[in-house]
């Protein structure tokens, strides 16, 4: 029966052990945690995109509100007070906002557009794949370019701190849903 218990806690980890997922999401920093919201996203592309037509559309009403809660936690804790803060060190960065806003006006327009239409549609499914195309796009500019350049504007400690405050307000937005 001890021999059970053992073998027990070494498979299953504690909420204090590193592997724990929550344990280890405390210790992403702001791109960490984007890179693995970005991982996330694509993962719910793909099954929207292989899903049969009758399923989906209601995989795409769960992913749109991710989406959007996304680009709200990633304006408010990284690009509007990097908009401020990178002015003299990046003029890349202190620029991105504007385009990485009107990015996502695009991406919104086309969701728009979606919505009116029925997800058993090829038309339905080709504007979804336009939104992934984009928002692919998106991922690899902010991955290639962008987070290399945050990198050395700002240090470890703000990054880390930059990443807690999307922690909170994911966890306040799925707490909210």
């Amino acid at each position: 029966e001890i021999a059970g218990l053992i073998e027990l806690r070494w498979r299953v980890p504690s909420s204090k052990s590193p592997l724990h997922k929550s344990h280890r999401r405390q210790h992403m920093n702001a791109i960490q945690f984007l890179k693995q919201e970005h991982q996330t996203a694509k993962a719910a592309f793909e099954k929207v995109l292989q899903a049969s037509p009758t399923k989906r559309g209601d995989l795409w009403e769960e992913l749109t509100p991710e989406l959007e809660a996304h680009e709200e936690i990633e304006d408010a804790c990284l690009y509007e007070p990097l908009a401020l803060e990178a002015g003299g060190k990046d003029a890349k960065l202190a620029e991105w906002r504007e385009e990485h806003q009107s990015e996502v006006d695009e991406v919104e327009d086309l969701i728009g557009e979606i919505d009116e239409l029925d997800p058993e549609s090829d038309k339905w499914l080709s504007m979804v794949k336009k939104v992934h195309e984009s928002l692919a796009n998106h991922i690899q500019e902010e991955e290639g370019e962008i987070f290399p350049r945050i990198s050395k504007v700002w240090n470890e400690a703000r990054l880390a701190q930059a990443g807690k405050k999307m922690q909170e307000m994911k966890a306040e937005k799925g707490d909210a849903a």
